[in-house]
């Protein structure tokens, strides 16, 4: 087992940095493997805020979580990886998706999602190679050129996905999949399937892919409150699927009419998805409760096989991230590492 953390890059004022450091310095002296940042327009630069954390750290991975093959060309985020893993020492990884933050600012369209991702990734993997490179592929082109830097050629790679085509194409050609469908056996079981597809039609061996996970938790002695804060997080994954939710599906829940009929309209505010939301949803799709009640379903998802969750951090205060972080390395981790060593 490994078990990771990231945050997204909104925290307000002039204590984002502080923070930010200040939950990998918990999360790296605390036993965790990994510290994710987000992709997300209009927050702080992933790249800048990782570079950052590499001078402070000594041992996690640090990764993307996640950027898209679209917002900067193949060949930039190339670059900006490799710049990180020789920064770090190695211990970069780089996470990718389909993306859609900011699109709509830019005038940016998600094309081809699948196919997208998949040239970025046959690109990025001949530049690292340090040869003279020309890619023209559906989506992802580059004109003859070269990195001018010598890089490490296996950086990892892992998609994020939620959808079975990304989640095939993970067990094709990634290192891991970082797994967005729920966190109940059913979730869980239908994407590993999927992984698994790829990983056949790839010629892989099966169960080869890192089985990843992206898992929102939120933890509260007052259990209600924290089943009604984690939605925050469960409604962005619903806002990012629409119209499609066959995730939602393999987890036994179907889009309630009123969220279906909302969303179809275009509306797009996360307060109003958040009450929308069943509480049915809460169990299937995100951690929450009390700490012994995140305890036991953290335990639970690493039962279905997943080997590397990703915990997303939703503190029922402002600000509560760290204090979170902080919860799950001192109070559960120690119990998951002897279940799962």
């Amino acid at each position: 087992m490994r078990i990771g953390a990231g945050l997204l890059g909104h925290i307000s004022g002039a204590s984002g940095f502080p923070t930010l450091r200040e939950a990998a310095r918990v999360c790296e002296e605390g036993g965790m493997d990994s510290f994710w940042v987000a992709d997300q327009r209009w927050m702080r630069d992933v790249y800048v805020s990782l570079a950052d954390l590499a001078a402070r750290t000594d041992r996690l991975l640090l990764g993307t979580r996640v950027t898209d093959p679209y917002v900067r060309h193949p060949g930039l985020t190339a670059v900006a990886i490799a710049s990180l893993d020789e920064a770090s020492g190695g211990r970069a990884v780089l996470g990718i998706g389909a993306g859609g933050s900011g699109f709509s600012s830019m005038g940016l369209e998600r094309t081809r999602p699948a196919v997208a991702v998949r040239e970025a990734i046959e690109l990025m993997r001949q530049l690292w190679t340090g040869a003279e490179v020309e890619y023209r592929g559906q989506v992802v082109s580059w004109g003859r050129g070269a990195l001018e830097f010598q890089c490490r050629r296996d950086i990892p790679i892992v998609i994020a996905a939620r959808g079975p085509r990304l989640l095939e194409l993970a067990g094709e050609v990634a290192d891991g999949a970082i797994v967005a469908s729920g966190v109940s056996p059913g979730g869980v079981g239908w994407a590993r399937q999927r992984i698994r597809a790829g990983e056949s039609r790839g010629g892989r061996p099966a169960d080869s892919t890192e089985l990843m996970h992206m898992t929102y938790i939120s933890l509260d002695r007052d259990r209600a409150r924290a089943r009604q804060v984690v939605k925050k997080g469960i409604a962005g994954a619903v806002m990012g699927s629409h119209p499609t939710y066959a995730f939602l599906r393999a987890n036994g829940l179907e889009i309630p009419p009123d969220l279906a009929s909302y969303l179809d309209s275009g509306g797009r505010d996360s307060a109003r998805v958040v009450e929308l939301i069943p509480d049915s949803f809460v169990g299937k799709l995100a951690i929450a409760g009390t700490l012994d009640e995140c305890g036991d379903q953290l335990e639970a998802l690493l039962a279905t096989g997943i080997q590397h969750p990703l915990l997303s951090p939703v503190p029922v205060e402002d600000g509560g991230e760290v204090a979170l972080l902080r919860q799950v390395t001192g109070e559960i981790l120690p119990r998951l590492r002897e279940l799962f060593p």
